[in-house]
């Protein structure tokens, strides 16, 4: 597309040697013109370097749900030794397309380690074979069956936060809003934190300006995953679970941490998302890393503001309740 900005010159110097890093691993690796199936190969080929290494977990566990698509696992990190955990919810990106609790390992990782909370990442069905709104009723699922079952997992079921990184935070946003309005009680969700999601602009300056073949972020990519995700794109566009800036963000709304990257398409969904909190009056922190591409919370391995966000998540994690 026209007019887009030149991101390889705007990235910072980190930022670049992790895209060689991406390049030397996987060709391409996020061109979607490939096919389904190619690219959800060159997804999970691309993310096994960015796993390796990182914290050690004093246990892990995994447990299966079921949802309406039929059972799925949940891999349970504990950080530490101990009788009861708070507990962070974690739900990976990918589009809604790609992914699973592997691809975002090391960062659910380094998520346990910096919280000192057990963090239960979700392997939800992924679309086309489940669709809109499925997976947000399958994440919500969990965090209800946590809340219910905490005792039985050594973690706090009343103390429950929900994280995800693009996809995932919107499934995480989405989901604290189904518990809310379709099941009646969110109560027990304590903190949002949200890496880089999208809310449910269609369009914006950061839209125009950025995504590219680097980062699997054009138009066209866009909408390779809106047509796997959604039956009826002109209706659900405008469903309170998609828009959900257009949804009730004030009333048992819990704390949020609110992540973008600076180079960005959907980098303005957090900022007016955090414009409505703040005119909300719910408590917030909006953070944009500057220099930094789509996703860039995987690259902890090479990339100090993947640390950075993630630890600073943690802190405020640590203080939703001050």
């Amino acid at each position: 597309m026209e007019n887009k900005l030149d991101v390889m010159k705007l990235m910072n110097d980190q930022m670049k040697a992790v895209v060689e890093k991406q390049n030397e691993l996987v060709e391409n690796a996020f061109d979607t013109s490939v096919g389904l199936e190619k690219t959800r190969e060159n997804y999970i080929k691309e993310r096994v370097f960015w796993n390796e290494g990182g914290p050690s977990m004093a246990k892990t566990e995994e447990i299966v749900v079921e949802g309406p698509m039929g059972p799925f696992s949940v891999r349970l990190y504990y950080p530490v030794e101990a009788d009861v955990l708070p507990v962070v919810e974690f739900i990976h990106g990918g589009g809604f397309i790609l992914g699973n609790i592997d691809t975002h390992d090391r960062a659910c990782r380094v998520l346990a380690e910096k919280t000192g909370a057990c963090v239960a990442s979700v392997d939800y069905h992924l679309s086309p074979e489940s669709k809109f709104p499925t997976n947000i009723e399958e994440c919500a699922l969990v965090a209800q069956y946590l809340h219910e079952h905490g005792a039985e997992l050594g973690i706090d079921g009343d103390d429950i936060a929900l994280a995800g990184d693009s996809g995932g935070a919107f499934l995480s946003l989405s989901s604290n809003l189904w518990l809310r309005d379709e099941e009646g009680d969110n109560s027990f969700i304590s903190c949002l934190m949200l890496y880089y999601g999208a809310f449910g602009l269609t369009d914006s300056i950061s839209f125009r300006l950025f995504g590219n073949e680097i980062d699997g972020m054009r138009r066209e990519d866009y909408m390779f995953y809106m047509g796997l995700y959604l039956d009826d794109m002109e209706n659900q566009l405008k469903s309170p679970y998609f828009d959900m800036l257009s949804n009730d963000l004030k009333t048992s709304m819990p704390p949020c941490y609110v992540a973008a990257a600076g180079l960005d398409p959907l980098r303005d969904d957090s900022a007016c998302l955090a414009a409505i909190l703040e005119n909300n009056g719910v408590k917030y922190r909006h953070e944009v890393f500057d220099g930094v591409l789509h996703a860039f919370i995987h690259h902890t391995r090479m990339l100090d503001a993947a640390n950075e966000c993630i630890e600073h998540s943690a802190e405020f994690w640590k203080a939703r309740r001050a």
